[in-house]
């Protein structure tokens, strides 16, 4: 059986399990953009259904449907911020210990960026939550991802360098709101396409980490370069199957697995989650893009596109789509 996204093991559960039918015949091809207007998504499903999450006009807010082209008809926010928190960015979903909780980055109070968190109040993702503060990490921290191997649920997230760099860090969780420390850094950008090659924002980022699980084997893929560039890209760290999953001699690197095409007008391709066809039998990737090369944040927009695998078990996500309708999923 593939499984994408997160596994039903230590605290996580009943997230998204790939391989399983949840529908027969084809469903309707979504067209890209998918949410204009939004950034940073995270995708995952419970049952039949699709709960698809961004960076949107500072709330949480999440898109439903049975089907991934149904994602745009149904938004619903589930939860607002108080004035004195900024920028509320890249939301991400799980089910752990019975309730849904939402972890998202903001700045709150004295301007300094940290990972929040929500937990639902019933066991309805689309319900009411708790807002039940922030993670103690002992530092500023963006971009908060789960990562489970062999039974023991990891917190990946990113840590904010002042002097302008972003890496990748990992830490266990004893429960969702208690991370043990402030674990070890897993993802230097030290390669050219995380430090913004082509373009003068030539400083290092890899960001954004999502895990992605298939027959036995674990991957993150993760963003490098500033998202504002087109040369923002999918990276690749592969786990080497044995050892601590914190220590970063036990992951691969490689990329950019995932870059910009200005043959179908596609630029700064990143934040790569993952879900499947409502049959369960085809891979989708999911990303913001935009479709201007010029250095700019504003008109990134949540896309998708179906992958396949190599012959070594790695995702081949291939080449951004050009904007319009897909063929229907299967």
């Amino acid at each position: 059986m593939k499984v994408l996204a997160l596994v039903a093991v230590s605290l996580i559960s009943g997230v998204l399990i790939s391989g399983v039918a949840c529908g027969q015949g084809q469903s309707p091809a979504p067209t890209n953009p998918v949410i204009p207007n939004a950034a940073d998504p995270f995708i995952t499903r419970t049952g039949n259904q699709y709960l698809l999450l961004a960076t949107h006009e500072n709330t949480i807010t999440i898109w439903s449907g049975t089907s991934l082209a149904s994602l745009p008809q149904n938004p619903k926010i589930v939860w607002k911020p108080n004035d004195a928190m900024k920028q509320v960015w890249s939301p991400r979903l799980w089910h752990m210990q019975g309730s849904w909780w939402i972890y998202f980055t903001a700045e709150y109070p004295g301007g300094q960026h940290g990972i929040y968190v929500l937990q639902s109040k019933t066991d309805d993702p689309l319900g009411d939550y708790t807002f039940r503060g922030r993670l103690a990490l002992g530092k500023t921290a963006i971009d908060p991802s789960i990562l489970s191997i062999r039974g023991v649920t990891y917190l990946m997230y990113v840590d904010v360098d002042p002097k302008g760099w972003n890496a990748v860090w990992i830490t266990s969780l004893k429960d969702p709101m208690s991370p043990v420390g402030d674990g070890r850094q897993i993802i230097f950008p030290d390669m050219p396409w995380e430090r913004g090659a082509e373009t003068t924002h030539n400083y290092p980022v890899a960001e954004g980490p999502t895990a992605l699980y298939r027959a036995g084997k674990t991957f993150i893929v993760y963003s490098g370069s500033d998202t504002g560039t087109h040369v923002y890209c999918l990276g690749l760290l592969t786990y080497r199957g044995t050892g601590d999953p914190m220590l970063a001699e036990n992951w691969e690197k490689s990329g950019p697995v995932f870059s910009y095409s200005a043959e179908h007008g596609v630029y700064g391709p990143g934040r790569g989650t993952f879900t499947t066809s409502p049959d369960g039998k085809q891979d989708w990737l999911v990303y913001h893009a935009k479709s201007v090369k010029e250095y700019t944040y504003a008109g990134r927009s949540v896309r998708m596109q179906p992958f396949t695998w190599t012959a070594d078990g790695k995702p081949n996500f291939g080449v951004p789509v050009a904007e319009g309708p897909l063929t229907p999923t299967k």
